[in-house]
């Protein structure tokens, strides 16, 4: 789900049970971690909010504050059921999208709405000005109001990182209890998808209970860039056992948000960083710039294109026991970045 600041967002959850086991009698909710909810009966956490029994219907709202990424799971026995894939993501685009004139005085003027303003006194800030007014002016794509246009970028994409037991989903579907102690991960998927299904086009499709074909998982995890251009990876980990680190072997990573906040300190330097590896636990989201422009072949240029049109790079995690679907190789965490 991808929203923009100053939306508001109505969600309607419904629980219609399981036609498998209709022994179970499971309440479900949509808690959006980490997201500021505009209300805590909204949050999604039952102790605070409400559950939805089977049967029954209810309405979420939000308002959207704050750019940045988040992403959203049942809140109810949640090991069990973000292993039953109960995850996904939500992210909201800034208000520097719409500014077309100056960046840093539409950064200023921002600071004029009580919802967003901060100051070099507020720990909570999450868009300070930056140190230095670059003369940016807008038109483009951001990530973060950042004031300098320093986390412009041409396309984005979500990669949900997730994790998957089949011996645990097996025990449920035979009706026993369910070990979640001895719950160990052996697909490792990057938005539903382990590779190579990550660079198939098109919806996957399973036949079900009914002995029909059900189409399923309708986005691959491929990474298009136009050449000489950026993308924006939107990366979230909602895995249940395991640590997860991927790797970018041929274009580097520049690190520009982590848990849905821009890196900056209070003082308005830019703690961005390059990197060819990141990790996450579950619960935690980065948000990386991969540049295809040369931007690093410095003042004397380059011989060749760095990122010819037609080049093909991998992002793939360096755990090797994470690149395997169960008990076959190559498969895993792994996708592939194509140059346009």
């Amino acid at each position: 789900m991808a929203i923009d600041e100053d939306d508001e967002f109505f969600l309607t959850l419904t629980n219609v049970g399981m036609i498998m086991r209709p022994d179970l009698f499971e309440q479900h909710t949509v808690h959006f971690h980490g997201y500021p909810n505009a209300s805590a009966y909204y949050d999604g956490v039952p102790d605070a909010s409400v559950a939805i029994n089977i049967g029954a219907s209810f309405t979420y709202y939000y308002l959207a504050p704050d750019a940045g990424t988040y992403f959203w799971h049942c809140h109810i026995t949640p090991p069990e059921h973000l292993q039953m894939g109960m995850v996904g993501q939500l992210y909201v685009r800034p208000r520097q999208n719409r500014v077309t004139g100056n960046l840093y005085a539409g950064l200023q003027q921002q600071q004029l709405d009580l919802r967003t303003k901060c100051d070099s006194s507020d720990i909570l800030c999450s868009n300070p000005l930056p140190v230095v007014n670059t003369g940016a002016t807008g038109g483009g794509k951001y990530a973060y109001n950042d004031g300098d246009g320093s986390t412009a970028y041409d396309v984005e994409y979500p990669m949900q990182i997730h994790g998957f037991d089949p011996n645990f989903h097996f025990v449920g579907m035979t009706f026993n209890p369910e070990g979640f102690a001895d719950m160990k991960d052996k697909y490792f998927l990057l938005n539903g998808r382990s590779y190579p299904d990550t660079v198939t086009t098109g919806p996957l499709q399973t036949q079900s209970a009914d002995g029909v074909n059900h189409f399923s998982q309708p986005l691959p995890a491929i990474i298009n860039i136009p050449a000489g251009k950026k993308a924006l990876l939107r990366i979230s980990d909602l895995d249940v056992s395991e640590y997860q680190t991927l790797a970018s072997l041929g274009i580097p990573m520049q690190v520009i948000g982590y848990n849905a906040k821009l890196l900056r300190d209070q003082a308005g330097n830019n703690m961005y960083y390059n990197t060819n590896s990141i990790t996450l636990g579950g619960g935690e989201s980065l948000d990386v710039i991969l540049d295809a422009s040369d931007a690093g072949c410095g003042s004397t240029g380059c011989a060749a294109a760095l990122y010819p049109a037609g080049s093909v790079f991998y992002l793939y995690t360096p755990n090797l026991d994470h690149l395997s679907n169960d008990a076959e190789n190559f498969g895993g965490l792994m996708t592939e970045v194509r140059i346009n």
